[in-house]
């Protein structure tokens, strides 16, 4: 095998994260969901570590979509015909992506939700 330049890693890398977001469109919904949740954590003006926590329950869930879409992959490479094992692995991965939205859910809602309930009161004092 090929020893591959550090430039050039990071350039497959960045192919890899385009090929996701080109074919899957729930990663396009998890990177429409990150941009908005980080647009509202300027705008509500978190901490440092609040910043983190997002970040970090974000980058979880991006890198569980990654690894549920190349496992798929691979498994309708070597399986292609329907077979009951592959349709468990491969809900179990999904299974992964659903755990941990759920978790980056919580997050943001614990980080945001308090910032966010003095916002709406004072919408709802303008109506």
């Amino acid at each position: 095998m090929k020893t591959r330049s550090l430039g050039e890693s990071f350039r497959c890398a960045v192919q890899g994260v385009k090929a996701v977001l080109s074919t899957e469109r729930n990663m396009r919904i998890h990177f429409i969901a990150a941009a908005s949740v980080l647009a509202a954590a300027g705008a509500l003006r978190v901490s440092m570590v609040e910043l983190a926590c997002l970040a970090l329950a974000i980058a979880l869930v991006l890198i569980c979509e990654l690894a549920n879409t190349a496992l798929e992959l691979i498994c309708n490479i070597a399986c292609p015909a329907w077979e009951i094992r592959v349709k468990t692995v491969k809900d179990i991965a999904a299974g992964t992506v659903l755990v941990s939205a759920a978790w980056a859910t919580v997050v943001g809602a614990a980080v945001l939700g308090p910032k966010l309930v003095p916002v709406a009161r004072a919408l709802l004092r303008l109506l």
